[in-house]
C-alpha cells in the first residue's frame, strides 16, 4: 500500500491514498453492519457516492473501521464488537462515533480515514486521538449509502494525520475545481467567554488560552461572542429532532438491508443503552410527533438563523475546545469525571460540537498538544455554512504554529 507523505501538501500523483472506512457506509463487496448485529451478515453492493468519487480518484479501501454502535454515541463503546481503547492509553475511550477511525490513524494507518458525524463523531474521537477531523456543510457531499440516523443532522467527515489528504478528499468528494475566496487580511475569530465554556479540565482549559495567545501572535483578529442563544437553541431542537428521525431512519434501513422490521429485531442491539434508545424513540413516546414539529419547523430555522446573525457581522470562524477534557476512562461507562464531578458522558463530550452540527456549519478539529500525561487535546474552529473551502484554508494557515505540538502516530502495541 503506498501510503501518504505526513506533511503538509499534495497528495502524490503515483500515490494510491489508503483510505479507512467506517463501517456505515457502503464499499462495495464488504461488510456493511454499522457495528451492530442488528445488520449482521449484510454486505454492500455497491459503493456509496463519496466512496465511488474515491475511488474514481485513486483511492483504495482496504480496511473498514468500527464504531459505537449504530454510531449512536460518542464513547467508542460497542457490546458486539468490542469497546475501542484510545491507543495514548488502552485504559482510556478513542472517542465516537468514529473511534475506530482515530484510534487507527493516531497508530499510523492509512492516509484518510471516510467517517460520519452526525453530532461530532468525526471531531470527537479526532481530539481523544491526536488527529484532525473535519465536518463539512451538511448536503456538501453526497449521503447515500449511509446506514444514517438523522437526515437533518447526518454527514459524511473526514480524519487524517495532516490537512493534505483532507484538503484532497474534500475537493475530490464535493466535486470543487476551483477553490474558493479565502478570508481577506486578518481574519477574525470569535472566542467565548470563560464563563460560556463551562468546566473545562485544567489542561483544556489552558490550551485553550494558549491557543488563543498564539493566534493573536499571528496576527488574528479575536473578539468575543455570545453563544448562549445558540446553545439555548440547540438544546431544545437537537436531541428531539436525532431522536425522532433516528427511529424513522432504521426503520427504512433495517428491513430494506435486512428483510426484517426494526421493531421485532430490537433485541440483535447488542447494547443495553442503544437499545433502550431505539426502542423509546420508536414507541413515540420519547418525543410526540408535536414536539418534533415545533423543533424541525420552528427552533431548527431559529438556530441556523442565530449562526447566520454571528458571521454576518464579520465572524471568518468560532474557536472553541472540541471536547472539555481529555480521553475518559473506559471503565466510567456512560459517564465522565470533569473537574471532579461525574456528569453524563454525551451532553459533555459533545458539549461544542453539538450546535454546529444542528445548524449544518463546516467545523474541525486540531491538534494543539498533550496534557502531562501525553493525552491528545484538541480544538475546534467552526465557519459559516457554504464556507468549507475557506475554512480549511483558515485551518491550513493556523495549524503551522502548531505542528511541533500535535500528536504523531504513536507505537504500535502488540
Amino acid at each position: 500500500m503506498a501510503a501518504h507523505d505526513a506533511r503538509e501538501g499534495a497528495l502524490s500523483q503515483e500515490s494510491a491514498p489508503v483510505v479507512l472506512v467506517k463501517d456505515n457506509i457502503a464499499v462495495r463487496g464488504q461488510s456493511w453492519t454499522a457495528g451492530s448485529p442488528l445488520f449482521a451478515g449484510c454486505r454492500a453492493d455497491r459503493d456509496a457516492g463519496a466512496v465511488q468519487r474515491l475511488r474514481e480518484a485513486g483511492a483504495c479501501f482496504p480496511v473498514r473501521t468500527t464504531l459505537h454502535e449504530l454510531a449512536f454515541g460518542v464513547t467508542g463503546a460497542n457490546a458486539w464488537s468490542g469497546d475501542i481503547a484510545n491507543p495514548h492509553d488502552p485504559g482510556r475511550i478513542a472517542g465516537g462515533s468514529s473511534g475506530g477511525a482515530g484510534a487507527a490513524l493516531a497508530l499510523g494507518l492509512g492516509d484518510l480515514a471516510l467517517v460520519t458525524d452526525t453530532g461530532g463523531s468525526a471531531r470527537i474521537p479526532a481530539a481523544l486521538c491526536g488527529v484532525i477531523g473535519f465536518r463539512p456543510s451538511t448536503g456538501r457531499y453526497p449521503g447515500d449509502g449511509l446506514i444514517g440516523l438523522s437526515p437533518s443532522r447526518d454527514t459524511l467527515g473526514l480524519m487524517a494525520r495532516s490537512l493534505a489528504p483532507i484538503l484532497w478528499a474534500d475537493a475530490v468528494i464535493a466535486g470543487e475545481a476551483k477553490e474558493e475566496p479565502g478570508f481577506p487580511g486578518s481574519p477574525t475569530i470569535a472566542i467565548p467567554a470563560p464563563e460560556a465554556l463551562g468546566s473545562l479540565e485544567p489542561a483544556v482549559g489552558a490550551a485553550f488560552a494558549r491557543t488563543v495567545t498564539v493566534l493573536e501572535a499571528l496576527g488574528v483578529r479575536t473578539v468575543p461572542c455570545d453563544l448562549s442563544r445558540i446553545t439555548a437553541l440547540d438544546e431544545a431542537c437537537g436531541f428531539p429532532i436525532a431522536l425522532f428521525e433516528t427511529a424513522r431512519s432504521l426503520a427504512a434501513s433495517v428491513p430494506a438491508l435486512t428483510g426484517r422490521d426494526l421493531a421485532s429485531s430490537l433485541g440483535r442491539i447488542a447494547g443495553a443503552d442503544v437499545r433502550e434508545l431505539v426502542s423509546s424513540a420508536l414507541s413515540g413516546e420519547a418525543v410526540p410527533q408535536a414536539v418534533y414539529d415545533e423543533a424541525i419547523g420552528t427552533t431548527w430555522p431559529a438556530l441556523r438563523g442565530a449562526f447566520a446573525e454571528l458571521f454576518a457581522h464579520g465572524i471568518d470562524a468560532v474557536l472553541q475546545p472540541t471536547v472539555p477534557m481529555v480521553a475518559p476512562a473506559r471503565a466510567g461507562g456512560e459517564t465522565v469525571t470533569v473537574c471532579g464531578e461525574a456528569v453524563p458522558a454525551f451532553p459533555t463530550l459533545s458539549r461544542f460540537t453539538r450546535p454546529d452540527s444542528m445548524a449544518g456549519l463546516p467545523a474541525i478539529s486540531l491538534p494543539v498538544g498533550c496534557d502531562d500525561a501525553g493525552l491528545p487535546i484538541g480544538m475546534m474552529l467552526t465557519g459559516a455554512r457554504g464556507r468549507d473551502r475557506a475554512l480549511l484554508q483558515l485551518a491550513a494557515r493556523l495549524a503551522g504554529p502548531f505542528r511541533d505540538k500535535a500528536t504523531r502516530a504513536v507505537p504500535r502495541r502488540g
